[in-house]
């Protein structure tokens, strides 16, 4: 692919840009706000206030805030011109919100990939960039080029939605993780210990014991029956009373423990269910 309208000139949409011109891609730009995409002009983009402007290239990538707006801009476009057009949409959204989106790109004739973007912007066009991509594989294979001068670029299948289930699952763990870093860090803090020497430790440690967790949720749960088999190791009581041990520790420091102290909800309530003896991972019966 030699070229590519990108609909969106905001943060995220802006490092996409480049790095598309970057990899030799030539971009035309679609945003409301023109003095956002100045500078990306200079640096060799096109731009057009509307997507009816700037049509003369078979393959669209939407970056827009939300779905409502990448839909609305679709909507409000010259169908005519829009049939035939490739689509990929990096717009953050649920797996309902794809569904609806790939329902409005087959009603426009058009090829739907879907893409969900698992870095920050200031990663985008480096090796650490990972995006995940579902949908129509013509797009994917015909882009590839374009997606691979984005990051590291993942195809995860034709079901629409896979993209987006994996995005907001990771999501969840990330933005739990965020949560509970910081009553580790403010553990630290309350005990006058070195953060940067814990968040090293952490850097080391975390990967051995998420391979565990890793192994036992996709051992356990890629064919899910909510019956779980006894563990050897690491069972729903040990756990729990190890949690309850971390959670007693941080509030006798004085720091509060709102995610530790969901977590121990969550323990105690799948001990409640019977699965004391079961691994850790039966918890996600009390989440179904």
């Amino acid at each position: 692919m030699e070229k590519i309208t990108v609909v969106g000139c905001g943060v995220m949409g802006s490092s996409i840009i480049r790095a598309l011109m970057k990899g030799k891609i030539e971009v035309t730009i679609v945003d409301i706000n023109e003095k956002a995409a100045e500078p990306l002009v200079k640096e060799g983009a096109k731009y057009f206030a509307s997507l009816d402007e700037a049509l003369e290239n078979d393959c669209i990538l939407i970056n827009l805030p939300n779905h409502k707006i990448a839909s609305s801009v679709l909507k409000s476009a010259d169908k005519d011109r829009l049939k035939g057009k490739m689509l990929i949409n990096t717009t953050t959204s649920g797996p309902e919100e794809v569904r609806d989106m790939d329902k409005l790109a087959k009603e426009l004739g058009m090829l739907h990939l879907d893409a969900k973007i698992e870095n920050y912007p200031g990663d985008i066009g480096t090796p650490t960039a990972y995006l995940v991509y579902s949908g129509e594989k013509k797009v994917f294979d015909t882009a590839r080029n374009a997606l691979e001068a984005i990051g590291k670029a993942v195809y995860l299948g034709e079901d629409v939605i896979g993209a987006s289930v994996v995005d907001v699952a990771v999501l969840d763990v990330h933005f739990g993780a965020i949560a509970t870093l910081a009553e580790a860090v403010a553990y630290c803090i309350k005990y006058g210990y070195s953060v940067k020497s814990f968040i090293e430790q952490t850097q080391e440690i975390l990967p051995i014991m998420l391979g565990g967790n890793y192994r036992a949720f996709a051992n356990e749960c890629s064919d899910y029956t909510g019956k779980f088999e006894d563990a050897s190791e690491c069972t729903l009581r040990i756990e729990t009373t190890a949690m309850k041990t971390i959670v007693d520790s941080m509030n006798a420091a004085g720091v509060k423990t709102p995610c530790g102290d969901a977590v121990l909800a969550l323990f105690q309530k799948g001990l409640e269910s019977g699965n004391a003896s079961k691994n850790v991972v039966a918890v996600v019966n009390e989440l179904i």
